[in-house]
């Protein structure tokens, strides 16, 4: 980690759309590498946003950038007047919508918005070398928009002494840019960042990437790249000029992926379009059926193109990044080398539903009374969108990982997996087990009739066990034994078996961390806000005992006659009884309240947190802030040692 000059200059905010990369005139020096001046005429165009840095090797770095406009040629300078042109691709799913906030400008239904990325590799670098960069892109008009000037670097060798930081789920949260302000205030630029997943609340709307404008929901480029009080200027924090020369490293969570694909459809908006996602293999099923009609030719292109329409997609968050493709899930999971870390992105996620069991809407636990018959309108509970199970094709990627030399030589291995895998937060119940649907039928005494099959279904159960039954049955219901956990019974015991030293995750929006084996957890995703830590103080200062609590679920639990059994659902603590590590320093709800006593998190909205791993000494090091006082004190509040 090293503290960088930037040329900052006066910023231009005028033209057609108010974006969040503005650019001024980069002619001062400072010492930079690259010369020369932009154009005496200013474009009236702006970038979409500043370059960030991607796809780290031994010798290359890849920059990327994105604009409104497609452009005559778009090109990276880096180092002693090297000049590289940029490829440029058009997003094809970035849209906007009558929920989209951006600065005078309204749209009536769902709008497909014009976002072009670039992106050039910068070749020929040394290792421990770092090298100025700026990336320029001309207008329709033949006039050149130029960003400031940056510095780029490839990957780090092995002993070069590293600041990683770690953080997840920002999802236009109100306290991002201050979290990620304080980062670079406090420990200066990291050299990396790892992202556990969540960038933004719905991928598609272009908005929440780039330039949303709406009080208290920053966007996720402006957040981390210094430029979030160019859309609100009245916001208290700028965030952190941190991705323009740190690479970073990311995982799908739940908010990465977007749900069926219906343009078309009445009513369609990118929120209902993100909240219904169906399962792949029933997608499979549904295809069959209509196969004839859609795709007469039996064209495999056409075939996963309407599968993934009729399920689920990662697809706007894949464009916007480029990962490894390592791997049979090419960038949805990978692997990748950064000086003497060995890094693991997982692919662990599944759809968020809510805990209700009324019976009115589709949850976790239920599907509506009055779409029974019609699978169509199904949710089908908090199914995974991916299989990590001992049998999936991740898992035996993952054990082909691990007996790489480059794994077994790494002096830290870290993995990296969205979804609540340990911890207090309210999203580890159900824990990560596939559904078992329940097709409940009255028998006619008063009592009923259960059918279960697991997740997957097969066409053939399908067809034989639930197509017959949905004209008689009165439920449907989903249950997730405990025993079922499939993190905890395939997962960690193989990589704690392997050497992990440190699983980062979120999901949650809490700070914790726990320890198996040698292998340690930890969940730092108290960025922008928390939906709280469950888990009850023996002193009873402290008391969140139940889950959800807002939720009809726990009355059914606690009933005479539960439709769900407690024992599967722990309504606090770590649901499968981890130890809660304490932090080493101090804790940090004590600065909520001083009531507080010692506290295994940090779950509050009034304070925020970030974690960094710094290579050179082994150690995971917390910290807290209040993001209300501007000036206010970071404070480390715990830290502890990966370096077995």
């Amino acid at each position: 980690m090293r503290d960088f000059p930037t040329t900052r200059s006066v910023m231009l905010l005028c033209g057609i759309l108010l974006l969040s990369g503005c650019n001024g005139d980069n002619s001062e020096d400072n010492g930079d590498e690259i010369s020369g001046n932009p154009p005496a005429e200013q474009s009236s165009y702006s970038l979409l946003t500043d370059p960030f840095l991607q796809l780290p090797t031994h010798n290359s770095v890849n920059v990327v950038w994105f604009t409104s406009f497609e452009g005559q040629e778009h090109r990276l300078d880096y180092g002693n007047d090297i000049t590289v042109p940029a490829q440029t691709v058009r997003l094809d799913r970035m849209m906007e919508d009558a929920a989209s906030q951006r600065d005078g400008v309204t749209y009536e239904g769902v709008t497909e918005r014009a976002v072009f990325r670039h992106e050039a590799t910068a070749t020929g670098l040394a290792a421990g070398e770092r090298l100025d960069y700026r990336v320029t892109s001309v207008d329709p008009d033949g006039r050149e928009v130029t960003s400031d000037i940056y510095t780029l670097a490839a990957a780090p060798s092995p002993n070069q002494p590293l600041k990683i930081l770690l953080t997840s789920d920002m999802q236009s949260k109100v306290n991002a840019p201050a979290n990620y302000q304080r980062v670079v205030d406090t420990v200066g630029v990291p050299d990396a960042v790892f992202f556990a997943g969540d960038f933004v609340n719905v991928p598609d709307r272009a908005s929440e990437w780039f330039d949303q404008a709406k009080e208290g929901a920053p966007a996720f480029f402006p957040s981390l790249q210094g430029r979030a009080q160019q859309l609100m200027p009245d916001a208290p924090y700028a965030g952190g000029e941190i991705l323009q020369h740190a690479p970073l490293f990311g995982a799908i969570g739940n908010h990465e992926v977007m749900g069926r694909y219906l343009p078309e459809a009445e009513g369609y908006t990118l929120n209902g379009a993100y909240n219904d996602p169906q399962p792949r293999w029933y997608a499979e099923i549904a295809y069959e059926e209509v196969r004839e009609g859609v795709n007469p030719g039996d064209d495999p292109e056409v075939k996963a193109s309407w599968i993934a329409d009729q399920s689920h997609n990662q697809q706007s968050f894949l464009d916007i990044f480029s990962f490894p493709d390592d791997g049979p899930g090419n960038e949805e999971y990978y692997t990748a080398s950064f000086g003497d870390v060995f890094l693991i992105s997982m692919n662990v996620s599944r759809i968020w539903r809510s805990w209700s069991v009324n019976g009115e809407n589709r949850s976790k636990f239920v599907e509506p009374l009055g779409d029974l018959e019609n699978p169509q309108a199904w949710g089908f509970g908090e199914f995974m969108f991916e299989r990590f199970d001992k049998n999936s094709e991740q898992f035996q990627w993952l054990s082909e990982v691990v007996q790489s030399d480059a794994f077994q030589q790494a002096r830290y291995k870290v993995v990296m997996a969205h979804q609540g895998v340990f911890g207090l937060g309210d999203n580890t119940v159900p824990v990560l087990a596939d559904p078992i649907m329940q097709l409940v039928e009255p028998d006619g005494e008063g009592g009923e009739n259960i059918v279960e099959l697991p997740f997957p279904i097969s066409p053939e159960d399908w067809q034989n066990e639930v197509i017959p039954r949905l004209p008689s049955i009165s439920e449907i219901r989903y249950q997730y034994p405990l025993t079922n956990d499939i993190w905890f019974n395939d997962i960690e015991p193989f990589l704690v078996e392997n050497g992990v030293d440190l699983v980062a995750i979120g999901h949650s929006h809490v700070w914790n961390r726990s320890k198996v084996g040698d292998m340690h957890y930890l969940e730092s995703s108290n960025v922008g806000n928390s939906y709280g830590a469950y888990y009850v103080d023996h002193t009873g200062a402290y008391q969140k005992d139940v889950r959800a609590s807002y939720a009809d679920f726990w009355a059914d639990v606690n009933s005479d006659e539960p439709r769900w059994n407690i024992e599967n659902y722990p309504p606090n603590g770590d649901p499968q009884d981890r130890d809660m590590a304490f932090p080493s320093v101090f804790s940090p709800m004590s600065l909520e309240s001083e009531a507080y006593p010692e506290l295994p998190f940090l779950a509050t909205n009034n304070l925020s947190s970030f974690s960094i791993l710094d290579t050179g000494t082994g150690t995971v090091k917390s910290y807290v802030f209040d993001p209300a006082d501007r000036e206010g004190e970071v404070r480390l509040f715990d830290e502890f040692s990966i370096d077995n």
